[in-house]
C-alpha cells in the first residue's frame, strides 16, 4: 500500500508541474475575456488586418450545401495555402480564415467577380492567448495542423488523472476529509451560483 501511495503522489505530483504552462495559458487567456477592456491597448491599431494579395480566381466546383469545404481546400492549395481553417458564405462573398496561432489569414471571395483578397491579421500576444484558448478540433488538413488538437486531448486526460489522483491522496488523510467536503462543496457552489446566472 504505500509504494502505491507513493506511485500516485509521484504521478500527482508531476502531472501537476506538467499542467503548470497549460493552466497559465487558461488563466491569463481567460482574464482577458473577463477583463477586455484593460488589456485593449496592447492589442494592434486599426485597421486590425494588411494586405497581402489580391487577384483573378476561378472557383473549382460550384458551392452547394455539401461541398463548400472542398471547395474552398481546392481554393487553399490552388494558392498555395495550407493548414485548418473555417469558411462561411454570406451571398455573393466567401471569408476563410486560416488558422494561425500567431497571425490568421483572412481570405475573401467574391462569387460574382471572381476576385480573391488575401490579408494577415496583425501580431499582437493578448490575442495569441485568446486563440490558443479557443483552437479546438481536428479541422486540420494535415498531420501537422491535427498536433494541436492531440496535445488538447493528451492535457484532458492529463488534468481527469491529476484530479483522480488528489482526490485518491485526500481521501488518505482522514484528518482532512471534513475540511476536503467542505472545499468540494463550495467548488459545486460556484457552479451552481454561474448555472443559475445564465
Amino acid at each position: 500500500m504505500t509504494s502505491t501511495n507513493l506511485i500516485l503522489r509521484r504521478t500527482h505530483l508531476y502531472l501537476g508541474m506538467l499542467l503548470i504552462p497549460w493552466l497559465m495559458i487558461y488563466g491569463l487567456s481567460t482574464l482577458i475575456f473577463n477583463h477586455g477592456e484593460y488589456f485593449r491597448p496592447l492589442r494592434p491599431a486599426d485597421p486590425q488586418f494588411v494586405s497581402l494579395w489580391e487577384k483573378d480566381y476561378t472557383l473549382s466546383h460550384p458551392i452547394t450545401d455539401t461541398n463548400l469545404r472542398e471547395v474552398v481546400a481546392q481554393l487553399l492549395a490552388d494558392n498555395g495555402l495550407q493548414g485548418a481553417f473555417g469558411a462561411q458564405q454570406k451571398g455573393n462573398v466567401l471569408n476563410i480564415t486560416l488558422q494561425n496561432f500567431l497571425q490568421p489569414t483572412k481570405l475573401t471571395y467574391n462569387i460574382a467577380s471572381k476576385q480573391l483578397r488575401a490579408e494577415k491579421k496583425k501580431f499582437a500576444w493578448v490575442e495569441v492567448l485568446q486563440r490558443l484558448h479557443f483552437r479546438a478540433g481536428y479541422n486540420g488538413s494535415s498531420l501537422l495542423a491535427n498536433v494541436w488538437p492531440v496535445i488538447v486531448d493528451v492535457f484532458c486526460v492529463t488534468m481527469l488523472i491529476w484530479i483522480l489522483t488528489g482526490l485518491y491522496l485526500w481521501w488518505k488523510i482522514r484528518d482532512s476529509r471534513r475540511l476536503g467536503w467542505l472545499t468540494i462543496a463550495g467548488g459545486m457552489l460556484t457552479i451552481a451560483l454561474l448555472l443559475a446566472t445564465l
